[in-house]
């Protein structure tokens, strides 16, 4: 029986039982006997995926896929999970860079996991004074360099709330394309941080305009993808006129999962559609 390396890879397993399934049609004889082992007599030429990724969790010792599937997800869990002594002193930590009024260590100190990010902004909102201190910090650095206008802004996704919404504005407007873009995400990913329902009209147009004409197709594709996160579905019909008009294989693809995003019966039924 094989045995799951210490931090299993799902991704790694799943390609694993790919190579397995290829191996099998193409009558490779220690494909076939791996997974005779393990599921008995049956027709490796048309062996599906789902069996061979059945095949691949019983050689790991595990009864179905699912329970390989679970297994795993519970070892990550564990090893990302965050502690409470952890997030205070993340906590301290981003309080006293922030009162450094110095962007750059703030932002290095904040390149952490999204679930540590969590659990130390819950520490971090019980002092009410100086988590708008930290956030009034974040928001001084949208002016700075190009690199840290983007970090800030990326932290602003995760800290911003009503208060700090319309310091991102004007980086809609950044000469620089990925502060420009990043900017847009701050404002319009509700599983970030604090948004609110609809984006606010003004903040939507131009998000819209940007996703419309912006010069760089990178800009336009997460223009694209912000109105999905926002839950716009105002802008299907943009998304479909750029379904229509641009060429760029990334952004078609960005346009066409936001425009199924949107599209959902639940997202529609909404909107009135």
């Amino acid at each position: 029986m094989a045995q799951l390396p210490r931090r299993p890879s799902l991704d790694r397993r799943r390609r694993e039982a790919r190579a397995l399934q290829r191996a099998c049609r193409a009558g490779e004889p220690a494909a076939i006997a791996r997974l005779t082992a393990v599921l008995g007599d049956m027709d490796a030429a048309t062996l599906a995926l789902s069996r061979a990724q059945t095949a691949v969790a019983r050689d790991y010792g595990f009864p179905s896929w699912p329970k390989l599937a679970a297994d795993v997800a519970a070892r990550r869990a564990k090893r990302t999970a965050p502690t409470t002594q952890d997030a205070a002193a993340l906590a301290e930590q981003w309080f006293a860079l922030a009162e450094l009024d110095n962007p750059k260590p703030l932002n290095r100190a904040l390149n952490v996991g999204k679930g540590r990010i969590e659990a130390a902004r819950e520490v971090m909102r019980n002092d009410p004074v100086r988590y708008r201190a930290f956030q009034q910090a974040l928001m001084r650095g949208l002016t700075s360099t190009a690199r840290d206008r983007f970090e800030c802004a990326h932290a602003l996704d995760l800290f911003g709330d009503a208060s700090t919404r319309y310091a991102l504005v004007p980086l809609m407007d950044d000469p620089v394309p990925r502060v420009r873009w990043m900017a847009m995400h701050a404002l319009s990913c509700h599983a970030c941080g604090e948004k609110p329902g609809p984006l606010e009209v003004d903040i939507r147009e131009r998000v819209v305009e940007a996703a419309r004409s912006d010069p760089s197709a990178r800009v336009r594709f997460h223009a694209a993808t912000a109105l999905a996160l926002a839950h716009e579905t105002s802008a299907i019909p943009v998304l479909r006129e750029m379904l229509t008009r641009e060429t760029d294989p990334r952004l078609l693809r960005g346009a066409a999962w936001a425009l199924s995003e949107l599209s959902r019966p639940d997202k529609a039924a909404a909107a009135g559609l």
